[in-house]
């Protein structure tokens, strides 16, 4: 008995199978089904705060793309975490995360807002104006040196998460000039300020505000008396103008540890600390980290 042949049915069978695997494998439907195991600490984030992305360990995606740099995954604890830092100058407005796995892309919206910096002044004599815009030879030498180390201690992070816990702070005070502000020196536009000033006596113990390790201990010219703490992950965290150093390169040092005591060396007008949290080569606003509701990483 001769087979009959249905060339119309196997055509709409095919068409039917083949129209399945397009809804399947539709990348629409792959970033909505991806998109319930992300969480962000926030959709919405000022100026200087820091983006925390959490999604499961099984997830495809391995970097994600914000403002035309890329950023990595890191594992723990069967959760893969991308930190990215919101710089004082990225303009307020929205943004487009890209996740990029192997063969597909996923995007999601956030917004920038602005941090409200304020403007900080101030008054110094020819001495410290030297430091900050050095006309003499040795002096920028100088600068060019420290600012070598200052790279240097930045630029080989663990892979591992160093830091345990919550973040502390590093010595108690009031704080005298705000992250990001607008800071004028005799009158002219100087720069932003990186982190956060807290002023408190000479002598005053400084600490660890995590565990980590010692990358930089050296007086600069600017700075002063220096400490950076490598944390890991890219994240580090400096304390400058001490009156003294406690700890050396190549350190371990554990929360709550003391590092140096407060003091007014370098590019300073009284005793205090300069506090900075660096994040992916971008400066941070340092009270993030101790505030558990934007900083969810224990």
């Amino acid at each position: 008995m001769k087979k009959i042949i249905n060339y119309k049915s196997d055509i709409i069978s095919l068409s039917l199978v083949f129209f399945t695997l397009i809804i399947i494998l539709s990348p629409t439907t792959m970033g909505n089904e991806l998109d319930k195991n992300l969480t962000l600490n926030k959709e919405t984030l000022k100026q200087g705060e820091i983006l925390v992305i959490k999604t499961d360990a099984s997830s495809p995606f391995t970097k994600i793309t914000f403002a035309d740099k890329t950023y990595d995954f890191r594992m723990t604890n069967e959760t893969k975490i991308s930190l990215i830092p919101i710089s004082y100058w990225t303009n307020p407005g929205q943004y487009t995360l890209t996740f990029i796995s192997a063969d597909r892309t996923f995007n999601k919206s956030i917004t920038v807002s602005s941090g409200n910096f304020v403007s900080s002044y101030l008054e110094v004599d020819q001495d410290q104006e030297e430091k900050l815009e050095p006309k003499n030879e040795e002096t920028i030498q100088r600068k060019k040196k420290d600012q070598q180390l200052i790279n240097e201690a930045r630029s080989s992070s663990s892979s591992q998460k160093l830091w345990n816990g919550d973040f502390i702070w590093p010595v108690k005070g009031q704080i005298s000039t705000e992250f990001g502000a607008t800071r004028y020196v005799n009158g002219k536009l100087q720069y932003r300020h990186s982190g956060i000033d807290i002023a408190s006596p000479t002598g005053t113990p400084v600490q660890a505000i995590n565990s980590g390790i010692v990358t930089l201990a050296h007086n600069l010219l600017m700075t002063g008396n220096t400490i950076i703490i490598d944390h890991g992950w890219n994240l580090y965290s400096a304390y400058s103008h001490l009156s003294k150093i406690n700890v050396a390169v190549g350190e371990k040092v554990k929360r709550e540890q003391k590092i140096g005591e407060i003091g007014s060396t370098g590019f300073s007008t009284g005793p205090h600390l300069h506090w900075t949290i660096k994040i992916n080569s971008v400066y941070v606003n340092p009270q993030v980290i101790v505030n558990n509701e934007n900083f969810i990483l224990k």
